[in-house]
C-alpha cells in the first residue's frame, strides 16, 4: 500500500491540531515491542493526565487492492498491539475499501480520509476544549477522592460497574472511568485492595485477568500496603498503574511504552505462579484435557490442503494457529492461545470464512507449522521411517545407495527446500532435545524445522559419504563438497562438519552453478562503477585485487570479471578452494593440499602452462602473494581477492605479507573494496519517513536532504521481512601515479584513502547511499555494512 506524501503545510496542521488538544506529537517514532522488535510509526500523539496515558499511533496511507489493504491495516495493528498502543487511527487518500473499514474497525483503527481531516481543520469555531488537568499531585484518602479526581480530569465515572467478559460471565470494578474523543475513546478500569498485608501476586493476576476478559484499555490498582516483590514485576509488565492511599504515584506506575518487555524466562516463571482467575471453575480445564492426544494427531495427519491454503506459514508462525479443516463457511484453526482476538480477526479477513479455535500447545503448533508446510512434514515422514538404535546403523543406512531410501529422500528435501527459500547455507546443528536445522537466507539465519535427535548421526553420515569425508572420524573437522540436482538446477555443495559439545554439526553451502553467469550490473554495479571494472579488465597485465570479509561477495565479482572476458582467444586458468562453480572454456584448478596442490604451488604450476589470465580464490599467505605478484609483473592478468576492511587496506595487508611495497606499487592496476547488502522487496516497497540518524548518513554522503527513503513493509513475495535478494555495495581505488609513489614511501592505508578520495574515489558507503537514492536497499543496510566511522 503506497504511502501518501502530505505536504508539510498539511502535517503541520495536523500536528497543531491535536497539540491545541494536548497532545504531545513524535514524528516517525521508533517503539520497541515486547516481542523485542523496534517498530516505527508515521506519528505518535501522546499525553498523561495520570491516571491514563493516551498514546496514538497514526498511519498515513491510501487505498489499494483487497489484498493490499489487508497487509497493511494487520501490519499497522500488530505493530501497535506489540508495543502497547491502544489508540489506532489511519488517514487515508483515498478512501479504503468498505471491507477494509470493517476489518479497521474490528482491528480498533479508526479510520479518517482526508477530507474528514480537511473538514476538522477548516471548523471556524474554536476547538473542542479539553478538561482542565489540575496540577495538584493524585492524592486520595479514599475512593470518594479517587472519583473526585477522575472527574476533574474529564472522566464519566460508574462505580461498582459490572461489565460482561469475552467468556460470558460477569465481572464488577469498584470504579470503571471512561473518556471519548474525536481520535479515540479509553476506558479505565480500576479496583482497591486492602489489607494488612502486602499485596500479592495472586491478587494483581487476577484483577489482570478480570481486566483482559472485559477488554478495558487501562489499569490501576489502589492499594493500602505495598506490593510484594514479585506482584511488582508482574504489574510492571502487565502495565497496571499502581497508587498508594495518601502517596503519589508508586514508582511501579512510571512505564514508559519503549520499556522492554521481560525476557521469556521471567515472563514464564511469573506464569507458573499466577494462580488461575477466581472465576474460572476448575472443570472447564479438565474437559481439555481428553482431547489433548485427539489434537495432537489431526495436527499430524489430520489437515486438509485446502485448509492450508487459506493462511501463509508466515502468519501461522506469528500467531502461533495453524488451519486445520473446512467445514462448510467455517475455518476450524489449532491455535496456542484461542482467545488471541487478533490471530482470530487476521485468519477471519483472510479466509473469509468464521473461525472456530481448536486449544493445542505451542510445542504442537509449531510442530504441525513445520510438518505441514513447505514440504517439512514430507522429510519429517520419510525420518519417521528411519530406525537408528546405534551407530552402525547409521552408518549403514548413509551407506545405501538407494536414492528412494528414506534417508536420501529427507536430505534432498531440505537441500530442495533450501534452494526454494534462497538460501545461501543450511546449519545442521544437534542440541540437547532436537536437531536444529537452519537456513541462511539473504545473510540472515533462520531457524526452520526442529527434527527428531535420533535421525542425527545417520544424516550426518550420509552427508560424509557424498562429500567423500571420513564417516568414522566425529571428533575432527572435515571439508568436503558434492553436487545435487535440486529444482532443476545444478547445485554444488561445500560441506565442512565440526565437532561441538552437543554432537558433530555440519554446514552446507549452497552454489548455484546458475550464479556463475552472473554480469556486472546484475552484481549491483551503478554504470560508472562497472566502466571502471571494465577499463581495469582492459588492462593487458596487472593485479586486480577484490576486498572484504567473509560473504561479501569477492569471488562472485570475480567470476563476473572473468566472463566479461574473451575466453577463446585467451588461455585463462583459476585455481580456488574449492572451484565453487564451473565455467566453459575455462580451466580450473582446485586445491588439494593431500595432493600437494596448495594455492602456492598451483600457481608455480599455472606459470609453466602459458596463461595470459589467471585467477586465485584468495591470497592467504606470503608465498601465494609474491608469486601472484611476479605472474602479474611478468605479462598476466591476475585477479584475486585479500582479506582487508576497505581498498586502502589491501595495500598494507600485502606489505604484511612480506611483498615489497615498491612491487605492489607496480604489479596492482586497482582494488575494489565491497559489501553485501540486502535489496528492498519491489511488491511492498514504500516511501516512508526514515529516522534522524539515517537522514543525517543520507545528507553527509549525498550532500541533499531527504526525510522519506523506500523501506520494505512486508508481504508475501519477501516473507514479511521487506527485503529480497542481496547487491553489492563497492568503492574502486585505482593506482594513480600520486598513490604507487605513496605505496613506494610506505606511507598508511588511510593516508592512501585519503588521496584516493582526492582523486574522487566514491566510497562504499557513498555508492550505497546512491543505491538508497534508487530505492535499491535502505539507509539502515548500509549503515549496518559499510559505516567506517569517518
Amino acid at each position: 500500500m503506497g504511502q501518501v506524501k502530505i505536504d508539510e503545510e498539511l502535517k503541520s496542521q495536523v500536528r497543531d491540531y491535536l497539540e491545541k488538544q494536548g497532545y504531545v506529537i513524535t514524528d516517525g517514532a521508533k517503539l520497541m515491542g515486547k516481542s523485542g522488535i523496534e517498530h516505527t510509526f508515521d506519528m505518535l500523539a501522546q499525553k498523561d493526565d495520570g491516571f491514563t496515558t493516551y498514546n496514538i499511533a497514526i498511519c498515513v496511507t491510501a487505498g489499494g487492492d483487497r489484498e493490499e489493504e489487508v497487509t497493511a491495516i494487520f501490519s499497522f495493528a500488530n505493530k501497535a498491539y506489540d508495543t502497547g498502543i491502544q489508540g489506532r487511527v489511519i488517514i487515508a487518500n483515498p478512501e479504503l475499501s468498505q471491507e477494509a473499514k470493517q476489518l479497521a474497525q474490528k482491528q480498533r483503527i479508526k479510520v479518517i480520509n482526508m477530507g474528514q481531516i480537511e473538514s476538522m481543520l477548516e471548523l471556524k469555531s474554536p476547538l473542542p476544549s479539553q478538561p482542565t488537568q489540575p496540577s495538584e499531585p493524585l492524592e486520595f484518602e479514599n475512593k470518594e477522592q479517587l472519583v473526585e479526581s477522575l472527574v476533574n480530569r474529564g472522566y464519566t465515572v460508574e462505580e461498582k460497574a459490572k461489565i460482561r467478559g469475552r467468556s460470558g460471565l460477569e465481572y464488577s470494578f469498584d470504579v470503571l472511568a471512561y473518556t471519548n474523543t474525536d481520535q479515540v475513546s479509553h476506558s479505565l478500569g480500576i479496583d482497591f485492595i486492602d489489607g494488612e498485608e502486602e499485596v500479592s501476586l495472586e491478587e494483581v493476576s487476577v484483577f489482570d485477568t478480570k481486566a483482559y476478559e472485559v477488554g478495558v484499555d487501562e489499569k490501576a490498582i489502589i492499594i493500602s500496603l505495598r506490593l510484594s516483590p514479585e506482584a511488582k514485576q508482574f504489574a510492571e509488565h502487565q502495565r497496571i498503574k499502581v497508587f498508594e492511599l495518601n502517596h503519589k504515584p508508586a514508582p511501579q506506575a512510571v512505564l514508559t511504552e519503549e520499556k522492554p518487555a521481560l525476557p521469556v524466562e521471567e515472563e514464564a516463571s511469573l506464569e507458573e505462579k499466577i494462580a488461575p482467575p477466581v472465576q474460572e471453575p476448575a472443570k472447564e480445564e479438565k474437559k481439555e484435557a481428553p482431547a489433548t492426544e485427539s489434537v495432537r494427531k489431526r495436527l499430524m495427519h489430520g489437515l486438509r490442503p485446502e485448509a492450508l491454503q487459506l493462511i501463509p506459514e508466515v502468519m501461522a508462525r506469528r500467531y502461533g494457529a495453524i488451519p486445520m479443516v473446512v467445514s462448510g463457511n467455517t475455518l476450524e484453526v489449532a491455535m496456542s492461545d484461542p482467545t488471541d482476538i487478533f490471530a482470530l480477526e487476521a485468519f477471519s479477513a483472510l479466509s473469509r470464512m468464521r473461525i472456530k479455535p481448536v486449544a493445542a500447545t505451542a510445542d504442537e503448533v509449531r510442530e504441525a507449522i513445520d510438518f505441514n508446510y513447505k514440504g517439512y512434514g514430507e522429510i519429517e515422514k520419510q525420518l519417521s521411517r528411519i530406525n537408528v538404535p546405534d551407530e552402525a546403523s547409521a552408518d549403514r543406512l548413509a551407506f545405501s545407495t538407494n536414492t528412494d531410501a528414506p534417508l536420501a529422500q529427507a536430505l534432498n528435501l531440505i537441500i530442495e527446500e533450501a534452494v526454494k527459500a534462497r538460501s545461501s547455507d543450511i546449519h545442521i546443528e544437534p542440541e540437547e532435545d532436537r536437531l536444529r536445522i537452519r537456513y541462511r537466507i539473504d545473510g540472515t539465519l533462520q531457524d526452520l524445522m526442529s527434527l527428531p535427535l535420533n535421525v542425527h548421526l545417520a544424516l550426518l553420515s550420509r552427508i560424509k559419504i557424498l562429500a567423500d569425508l571420513n564417516i568414522a572420524d566425529r571428533h575432527r573437522a572435515q571439508d568436503g563438497q558434492f553436487s545435487v540436482k535440486a529444482k532443476g538446477r545444478e547445485i554444488d555443495i561445500r560441506v565442512a562438519t565440526t565437532p561441538t559439545v552437543t554432537g558433530e554439526m555440519a554446514v552446507l553451502r549452497l552454489l548455484d552453478k546458475s550464479v556463475a553467469s552472473l554480469g556486472m550490473a546484475e552484481l549491483g554495479m551503478l554504470p560508472d562503477s562497472q566502466a571502471k571494472f571494465e577499463a581495469m579488465l582492459k588492462i593487458p597485465y596487472g593485479m586486480i585485487l577484490t576486498s572484504g570479509p567473509t560473504g561479501a561477495g569477492k569471488t562472485t565479482t570475480l567470476y563476473a570479471g572473468i566472463n566479461s572476458l574473451d575466453s577463446l582467444g585467451r588461455n585463462i586458468i583459476t585455481i580456488e578452494d574449492p572451484a565453487e562453480y564451473r565455467f566453459k572454456d575455462i580451466n580450473q584448478i582446485q586445491v588439494n593440499p593431500q595432493a600437494g596442490i596448495t594455492f602456492a604451488s598451483g600457481l608455480r604450476s599455472i606459470l609453466r602452462l602459458d596463461p595470459d589470465i589467471i585467477m586465485v580464490g584468495e591470497i592467504r599467505d606470503a608465498e601465494t602473494a609474491n608469486i601472484a605478484v611476479q605472474a602479474a609483473l611478468t605479462g598476466h592478468l591476475m585477479l584475486s581477492s585479500v582479506h582487508a576492511s576497505d581498498s586502502s587496506g589491501v595495500v598494507s595487508r600485502l606489505i604484511d605479507l612480506k611483498v615489497e611495497p615498491f612491487l605492489i606499487a607496480s604489479a596492482v592496476i586497482g582494488v575494489i573494496g565491497q559489501r553485501m547488502v540486502r535489496r528492498v522487496c519491489r511488491d511492498c516497497g514504500h516511501p516512508i519517513e526514515a529516522p534522524l540518524i539515517e537522514q543525517m548518513a543520507y545528507e553527509k554522503e549525498m550532500g541533499e536532504k531527504r526525510t522519506e527513503f523506500i523501506y520494505g513493509t512486508g508481504c508475501k513475495s519477501c516473507a514479511y521481512t521487506g527485503y529480497t535478494g542481496r547487491v553489492g555495495i563497492f568503492e574502486f581505488l585505482a593506482m594513480s601515479d600520486t598513490i604507487r609513489t605513496m605505496v613506494t614511501s610506505v606511507v598508511n592505508s588511510s593516508e592512501i584513502r585519503a588521496q584516493a578520495l582526492k582523486e574522487g574515489m566514491v566510497t562504499m558507503m557513498k555508492d550505497g547511499m546512491r543505491k538508497v537514492k534508487e530505492g535499491i536497499t535502505t539507509p539502515s543496510e548500509v549503515l549496518r555494512n559499510a559505516y567506517s566511522g569517518e
